[in-house]
């Protein structure tokens, strides 16, 4: 009898040894799959099919949406390469003529994370150089409202002519004022993407910047989701044309690009989501506050100080100028609404202004280009009743980080 319970035991040993080595060689022929798209990544070559894009100075035969295009797909195959985890969907890959509208229902059909429209640019002054990106938003001088009408003219070739845009009208100025009303709760991180673009080309490629910018482009204004232009460089100054038309230039826009997104992408994820990394770009702002509650930077003149004008606010006074350049402001509140500006959340501050953050009103008061005085206005907040004041920093309009911005006024 125990002979038989000792065969039948190696009997049962040998077939669950058999099932393992089994299911060994099994998984080890069978490929898992690709790994799941966790991102979506809409990538937007400008212009395409019956609508070339800008012509450039005319001595070549390819115009700008050949070099949008060129360079979208190069990028695409970079990313999808180094991140299978990312989806890549292109609003076109070929020479096709999506509507701007259908380029915004791709990016937000697909429930996108990010979305890049890239351009080249043209000026009837020939000279003109360098690369810009845009994001959302009121439109700070006459060019980029130029810009932005060309670029949405587009809407006059497709075959409903405009009619299916509710109103939208891309000759009217009006129609912009209207859009710069939008809510945009992407603005700071389509900001940052943005500056990653513009800051390799400059550093690494030795491009002119011309910066980041807002405008109203149709396609980065009905998205849902943090989303930039590209305008890579002027196809009507003849040396730029060369090099945007170039297989080496446009290789190198597009690891520019590609760069970018990967700086932007690793950011993603370690804060795992939009939002979250909004938050912790907030705390950050604070804690950089408390950091340099110390840091002593005495006041400057600015180039062209006969502009900067000092004006008491709120029984502080602030030094006053247009919006160039990096600018400190005190934070007082945050609300879910935007409020009046005679709510009594203000606490009868008579100068408040807002803008948009992680899906919140932030509301700020001051303007100053020294920290010293930035520092005088958050103690006078908070001793008007505004204990968790602080200070945060804008950089031509955009928010950027404290630290950041205390580096480029030493």
């Amino acid at each position: 009898m125990e002979i038989m319970k000792t065969i039948v035991k190696r009997k049962q040993i040998g077939v669950v040894l058999l099932l393992v080595v089994f299911t060994a060689i099994f998984y080890a022929f069978v490929p898992i799959g690709p790994p799941t798209k966790t991102f979506v990544l809409v990538l937007d070559a400008g212009h395409g099919g019956k609508d070339p894009g800008n012509l450039g100075t005319g001595r070549l035969k390819k115009t700008e949406k050949d070099v949008t295009l060129d360079v979208v797909l190069a990028v695409g195959q970079m990313i999808e390469k180094k991140y299978p985890e990312v989806k890549v969907v292109y609003t076109r890959n070929g020479d096709t003529f999506p509507t701007l509208k259908e380029r915004v229902n791709i990016a937000n059909r697909n429930k996108a994370d990010l979305f890049i429209s890239v351009h080249c640019n043209a000026n009837a002054n020939t000279s003109a150089f360098g690369s810009e990106s845009f994001v959302m938003g009121l439109h700070k001088t006459e060019e980029s409202l130029a810009t932005a009408m060309k670029e949405n003219a587009s809407i006059f070739l497709e075959d409903n002519q405009g009619r299916d845009y509710d109103g939208f009208d891309p000759n009217n100025p009006d129609t912009y004022i209207a859009l710069s009303l939008r809510e945009n709760v992407f603005l700071e991180q389509s900001a940052d993407l943005a500056k990653h673009v513009q800051d390799f080309f400059k550093t690494q490629l030795g491009r002119k910047d011309r910066g980041v910018k807002q405008a109203g482009y149709y396609v980065i204004s009905f998205t849902n989701m943090p989303s930039i232009l590209i305008e890579l460089g002027f196809l009507t100054n003849p040396t730029e044309e060369d090099y945007l038309q170039s297989p080496s230039g446009k290789s190198s826009l597009s690891k520019g690009i590609f760069t970018s997104f990967e700086k932007y992408f690793e950011g993603m994820k370690k804060g795992h989501s939009v939002e979250e990394v909004a938050q912790e770009q907030e705390e950050k702002g604070k804690e950089s506050e408390k950091e340099n509650e110390n840091v002593n930077i005495e006041p400057e003149p600015l180039i062209g100080s006969e502009s900067i004008q000092s004006e008491e606010i709120d029984g502080v006074m602030w030094r006053q100028g247009n919006e160039e350049g990096v600018w400190f402001r005190v934070q007082v509140h945050t609300s879910p609404q935007l409020l009046k500006d005679n709510a009594k959340d203000f606490r009868g501050l008579k100068r408040v202004e807002h803008y948009i953050y992680s899906g919140q009103y932030k509301y700020v008061v001051g303007r100053t280009q020294s920290f010293n005085e930035a520092k005088v206005g958050m103690k006078a907040m908070q001793a008007k009743g505004f204990t968790d004041a602080f200070i945060v920093a804008f950089e031509n309009g955009v928010r950027i980080d404290l630290k950041e911005a205390l580096k480029k006024v030493k």
